[in-house]
């Protein structure tokens, strides 16, 4: 659980006249061993291996990987899944590099027209000046931005330059991307770095080759959807630029009943990259039937202010969607700061992405306000689902207060 959330679940007990007092009989987050709760895929592989520590703190566990390409840190589970992705793509395109057919793409991509535009296209530019008149004519103009049907969007530090958009070279990354399975918005910078000149040689220097299976999970390595929505996420990523995702979701967004100032607000919100954003769309959508998604809609693009809040956001998402396949959820609604489920069974479902569930303070304090608060319906009982592993104490005192805990909905990397 994210940092703000862990903060805003002690605001509403003043509101609600609770005693500030410490619950008794609570733990320390604890620090976990990779060894004991990592798939070995996940511990070490071909350049990287994961440090044994995982410290735990509001939900997330927190992990350290050690490659040959630097240090990653990765905060929860769904970033340790993308950074060890990130990892064997790296390694991959590397190969790619040191190929014949690469070094021979390069000289052609210089001789070509395009070769004039590759500092402007592959370097974080914000405008389209430094492109030299007439390359245009030379160039396929299919990629091109459509306008932002949202106001006062600026560009997020995921998202290639207007200049890379514009001559379609952002579409050939992508599609790179997409092939070794690797999220083309990620904000590691190294990854970024080789996924530009694998695309440059692609695009400008017309270079084609074929990805060997990766080590682990190929394409749906990037762990952002539930399982029916990969390949359309996958498709959307490649096809759409990130002006045109924002569209799409924007027109998602008001089908599914969102306010427009709520949607525009998700739309706009920088810590989310394009990809992210769309799968939490996505993941959303798949809740059909289920009233008021509009409350997590607003929600998340209200408090989310840097990648593990999005983070945050996806999970969640994701693991409602999972819940919501198996058991019909009827409506969604906002408990304190967090969204929280309503089953066609009468139940209150909180559904979040926590990677180990710990008795303490905080999570007691919750549960105190989760049974204190106003429901738009009373609820005939409470269930908590996560993604991850929960303490012994932890389940032992939900089962006190009556409370189901659900685990495990969405492991990732556990076993």
């Amino acid at each position: 659980m994210t940092k703000y959330l862990a903060i805003l679940l002690l605001i509403p007990f003043s509101l609600l006249g609770q005693s500030g007092s410490a619950p008794t009989n609570t733990e320390e987050p604890p620090t976990l061993s990779a060894k004991e709760i990592l798939n070995p895929d996940f511990l070490a592989g071909d350049g990287f291996t994961v440090q044994d520590e995982v410290p735990t703190s509001t939900g997330r566990n927190r992990y350290l990987i050690t490659s040959e390409y630097g240090e990653f840190e990765a905060d929860g589970n769904i970033m340790l899944e993308r950074r060890i992705n990130e990892v064997a793509a790296i390694r991959k395109l590397k190969e790619v590099s040191r190929t014949d057919a690469y070094k021979n793409a390069l000289k052609a991509a210089v001789a070509s027209p395009l070769g004039v535009a590759k500092d402007v296209v592959t370097n974080p530019v914000s405008t389209i000046t430094g492109i030299p008149k007439g390359l245009f004519k030379f160039v396929n103009r299919a990629g091109q931005r459509v306008k932002e049907r949202t106001n006062g969007r600026e560009r997020s530090q995921y998202e290639d330059s207007n200049a890379a958009n514009l001559v379609g070279f952002s579409k050939a990354k992508r599609m790179v991307a997409i092939q070794f399975g690797v999220d083309p918005y990620s904000n590691n910078e190294t990854l970024q770095r080789e996924l530009n000149g694998i695309a440059w040689a692609t695009y400008a220097g017309k270079m084609t080759f074929s990805v060997a299976t990766m080590p682990i999970g190929g394409a749906a390595g990037l762990a952002l959807t539930s399982a029916g929505v990969t390949n359309t996420l996958n498709k959307a990523l490649v096809d759409q630029s990130p002006a045109e995702l924002r569209l799409r979701n924007l027109n998602a967004m008001l089908a599914m009943g969102c306010d427009r100032a709520a949607a525009n607000r998700f739309n706009n919100n920088t810590a989310f990259s394009p990809s992210v954003q769309t799968a939490i769309v996505m993941n959303l959508q798949s809740l059909n039937g289920v009233a008021n998604r509009a409350a997590f809609v607003d929600l998340a693009g209200s408090e989310a202010t840097d990648e593990g809040d999005a983070l945050f956001f996806l999970g969640t998402s994701r693991v409602l969607a999972e819940l919501h396949a198996k058991k019909p959820l009827a409506r969604l609604q906002q408990v304190g700061r967090l969204p929280v489920a309503l089953g066609k069974d009468g139940r209150a479902v909180v559904a979040l992405q926590w990677d180990y569930a710990a008795w303490t303070d905080n999570a007691a304090n919750f549960i105190r306000l989760l049974k204190a608060s106003d429901f738009d319906k009373k609820p005939s009982g409470l269930m908590i689902a996560i993604s991850g592993n929960a303490s012994a104490l932890a389940q032992q005192k939900l089962k006190e207060a009556n409370i189901e805990l659900r685990t495990r909905i969405v492991p990732g990397p556990l076993k």
